[in-house]
């Protein structure tokens, strides 16, 4: 894409360090009158050098971002240099938690099943939505349960089996989505409303999050092989913008999904057996307040898509650094993990290790290997994105980007901590303990200031 930067575009028409040494009250009025009389990109090239007078303007902000760039279609594009964006932002997350609510033993509410959902709310108090109970339990800022709404039914609050929390920034209302509706409560567990959640031609699989009138759904389709190698057709992962009220389509995307490979064996079902292409994983998106992200997976590298609430693209996010292709000792390692995952015994690693590389060396591995896994918005709108990791006993590492789509830094996250929630000094998740039981904790985020 062709780049450019705003600061030597002609249209702007005066120089900007002087202009950030004058009067703002000159540059409010520069900016009105050519609003009027100029194309829309000059309008937006205004606002950039409005931001810039906060900064020292320099060929790119601090960190490497030229934040006054855009492409050929009037998309901004930040690029923050790879080795300032994972370098240690100085943010620490303690590593025991502060709070702890769930248990192998004791009473109901504190034991859960499968926990598809936690939110810490304004007021320190905790809910927990139990996917096999559909309930949404409320515990208080000491950890003691309060109480509980919703449940398995039809009846007015209750929810069918396919039950999760969603993302609803910019509000303390409770979101859930199970399966084909949204059903909402207010802060204290009372339900107020349901809204049926369809995308024609498509399954609604999950719903990334609510923001206002609009909802981010997504659908994942999984094809298998009834042969040796891949399906004919491709798995994806294809995402939507709809409005809530009228359904109507206000953006969408489709996305390769990660796919399955078949490999002929004796013992297989049908003579097959089905085996994940290593280093292929999902898109992921996540919902803000007024804009969504999304990272495409497979072969995309380090960028990251934001779009504006009217699904319009907005900005491109990069990292500046090579993309790399996985090497041999990329996937020696990746099979390695597999053995063990699959709890191999000793005296059959090495020939299970043999097998497994056979079988890669016969899959279209990915042409590079992934950046990001897993993107989620912080309650004041910063973007996380959680660094691609094959080897669960690696550190989880996830790089924080301001609104303006610079990369600060990295921050490491306690080992097993699935995060649904991050706040202004705090991260809260899913924690599972030897025997998979499942804990909600809450872990102090220290020096973000």
């Amino acid at each position: 894409m062709r780049l450019r930067k705003l600061r030597d575009d002609p249209s702007v028409g005066v120089d900007v360090a002087q202009l950030c040494d004058g009067d703002r009250k000159l540059l409010e009025l520069r900016w009105w009158e050519v609003s009027d009389c100029r194309p829309p990109l000059t309008v937006v090239a205004w606002l950039v050098v409005a931001g810039a007078c906060d900064r020292p303007f320099d060929k790119a902000l601090p960190g490497g971002v030229p934040f006054v760039e855009q492409d050929s279609a009037g998309i901004l594009v930040a690029t923050t240099a790879g080795t300032r964006a994972r370098a240690p932002i100085g943010w620490v997350v303690d590593t025991m938690p502060d709070y702890q609510v769930g248990g192998v033993a004791g009473e109901e509410p504190y034991l859960f099943s499968r926990i598809n959902g936690a939110r810490r709310l304004p007021d320190g108090r905790v809910v927990v939505l139990d996917r096999a109970s559909c309930e949404l339990r409320f515990f208080g800022s000491d950890g003691v349960f309060l109480g509980l709404s919703g449940g398995i039914g039809e009846g007015s609050g209750e929810l069918s089996w396919r039950c999760g929390l969603v993302p609803s920034p910019g509000t303390d209302s409770l979101v859930v989505f199970d399966g084909f509706r949204l059903s909402s409560f207010d802060d204290r567990g009372r339900f107020s409303h349901r809204s049926p959640v369809s995308w024609s031609g498509q399954s609604v699989t999950r719903v990334v999050g609510v923001a206002g009138p609009s909802v981010l759904v997504e659908s994942r389709l999984l094809t298998v092989s009834q042969g040796t190698g891949l399906p004919h057709e491709p798995s994806t992962t294809d995402f939507a913008l709809l409005e809530l009220e009228s359904r109507r389509v206000l953006w969408e995307g489709f996305h390769p999904g990660r796919q399955h490979y078949a490999v002929r064996v004796a013992d297989g079902p049908s003579g097959r057996m089905h085996y994940p292409i290593p280093f292929d994983i999902r898109p992921s998106a996540a919902m803000g307040a007024d804009r969504f992200h999304l990272t495409l997976g497979e072969d995309h590298g380090p960028e990251i898509l934001e779009y504006q609430a009217s699904g319009r693209l907005r900005r491109i996010i990069r990292l500046d650094e090579p993309a790399l292709p996985p090497s041999t000792e990329d996937l020696d390692m990746y099979t390695a993990f597999q053995i063990d995952r699959r709890n191999v015994p000793e005296y059959y690693r090495k020939t299970a290790f043999g097998d497994d590389r056979r079988r890669y060396a016969d899959m279209p591995l990915p042409e590079i290997m992934p950046v990001f896994s897993r993107l989620l918005v912080d309650e004041i709108g910063w973007l996380w994105a959680e660094l691609y990791r094959y080897d669960v006993r690696a550190p989880v590492r996830w790089l924080v980007f301001e609104h303006n789509g610079e990369g600060l830094g990295s921050v490491d996250m306690p080992a097993d901590l699935e995060v649904w929630q991050i706040g202004r000094d705090f991260v809260l998740g899913v924690w599972r303990d030897e025997l998979e039981v499942t804990y909600v904790r809450r872990h102090a985020l220290r020096g973000r200031g």
